[in-house]
């Protein structure tokens, strides 16, 4: 390619300047490189210091500038946030016919259908490898590989500082609020970790990738939620004492008409991959007919895997690797029912907590027989409240609304108190 690629870039914060620190380095060594020229670098506060030097960058605080700069052919979208200036920005610049590049999953999450619509009609590209699993490459390898074989099941762990949080409490080194605010200090938590440790980041990227794995359009709002707030350590030291450690997974699978997209903690065997992925380590497993299964794990986050993402983006526009932002073309999506969680089946830990005397345990099991739950294994333990006990249930696998419609029963019963926690179990991973 001899043209002359020009580039603008919104956003220079953690993945932004990683990003420029690559390209500084990149057009060093590439011949090809001199094909790229940084047009312009849109941010909110143009006096902000920053990790980098940025005296020789062509800086502007008007983002929708990027848009019109008839000298720049590729927008790169590092803002954030699923609707402003983000969202204005990405439309316009791909209205206009240039590519764009965003690390943006909830942008993506909300609207990708439209955008994607929106880059098809104008003929332009719009890469998002950065918005999941920062340097994993998982959505080329679904995308443009994998996706051939017939994917059965993603799933995988999409959200770093929440196995971060939770690989600290397995291991003892504190309570939940406790490590999530060693986390925010080290700068592995935002400041308002709340999109993290409710489970909507790693629901943005579950969505997307099932819509990328089953060609079915993005459906956020069909996805199930759930965050990692109700864990504590003695749920981590239950589930050791059975064989399990606790994850946040997300998780996409096709049957016949059906696909399941959830994001919640799960147990998960002590012995399996997934288990021994700790800390702010991204993995994600695919599950296909052809290969059967693959797993991509690495760095979830951060200057360095993130940049390295956008700069794989680039490089394909460089290289001039064209594919449909979703797969296959968005007229070409199928519609298909997203099973809704109370449909699904799993095993359970129970967790309830009730007056340590006779009787107690017979009126329990009456609430879940007489929804034909069947219990697999019992422990029961000293509860910190005075005359109470800690029965831990494992439960064979059922439906989870009769699993809901039992906790009602149970939690009204006067000798439990009204904490009755269930996680569900996830053996076949």
């Amino acid at each position: 390619m001899n043209k002359t690629l020009g580039i603008g870039i919104a956003g220079l914060g953690t993945v932004g300047q990683g990003f420029i620190k690559q390209l500084k380095s990149f057009k060093a060594g590439s011949k090809k490189a001199a094909n790229i020229k940084v047009i312009s670098v849109a941010v909110k506060n143009l006096r902000k210091k920053r990790n980098i030097s940025t005296p020789s960058l062509p800086m502007t605080n008007n983002t929708m500038s990027l848009a019109n700069n008839s000298e720049i052919d590729i927008v790169i979208e590092l803002i954030g946030g699923s609707s402003g200036i983000a969202y204005k920005l990405v439309k316009k610049a791909l209205s206009n016919g240039k590519h764009v590049i965003t690390a943006n999953k909830a942008l993506l999450a909300m609207h990708g259908n439209e955008l994607a619509k929106l880059a098809e009609k104008t003929n332009v590209s719009l890469n998002f490898e950065a918005a999941i699993a920062g340097g994993v490459p998982v959505v080329k390898a679904i995308r443009e590989n994998l996706r051939f074989n017939s994917i059965r099941k993603v799933y995988g762990i999409l959200n770093g500082t929440c196995n971060y949080i939770l690989t600290k409490m397995e291991n003892n080194e504190g309570s939940y609020q406790f490590v999530l605010n060693e986390a925010q200090k080290k700068g592995f938590a935002e400041l308002d970790p709340t999109f993290d440790i409710q489970g909507i980041d790693a629901a943005h990227k579950i969505t997307l990738l099932s819509c990328l794995a089953f060609d079915i359009p993005v459906n956020f709002k069909s996805t199930y939620v759930e965050g990692i707030t109700k864990i504590d350590n003695y749920d981590f030291e239950y589930a050791n004492e059975l064989g399990y450690t606790i994850k946040l997974l997300s998780v996409a699978t096709k049957s016949k008409d059906k696909i399941q997209q959830r994001v919640h903690t799960c147990f998960v065997k002590l012995s399996s991959e997934i288990a021994k992925v700790e800390n702010e380590t991204n993995a994600v497993v695919i599950e296909d007919s052809v290969i059967g299964r693959n797993m991509l794990i690495g760095p979830g986050a951060g200057a360095g895997p993130t940049g390295a993402s956008v700069m794989s983006d680039l490089m394909d526009i460089v290289r001039e690797t064209k594919n449909y932002p979703l797969g296959v073309s968005i007229n070409k999506k199928k519609i298909m029912k997203i099973a809704k969680i109370e449909d699904l089946f799993f095993a359970y830990y129970l967790r309830i907590s009730a007056l340590d005397k006779a009787g107690v345990m017979a009126k329990i099991s009456k609430a879940l027989s007489k929804r034909k739950i069947s219990i697999k294994s019992i422990i029961q333990k000293p509860s910190n409240k005075s005359s109470f006990a800690e029965i831990i249930l494992i439960t064979h696998k059922i439906k989870e609304a009769l699993l809901i419609s039992a906790i009602k029963q149970i939690k009204i019963l006067p000798e439990v108190s009204s904490s009755v926690k269930f996680i569900r179990i996830e053996d076949s991973l």
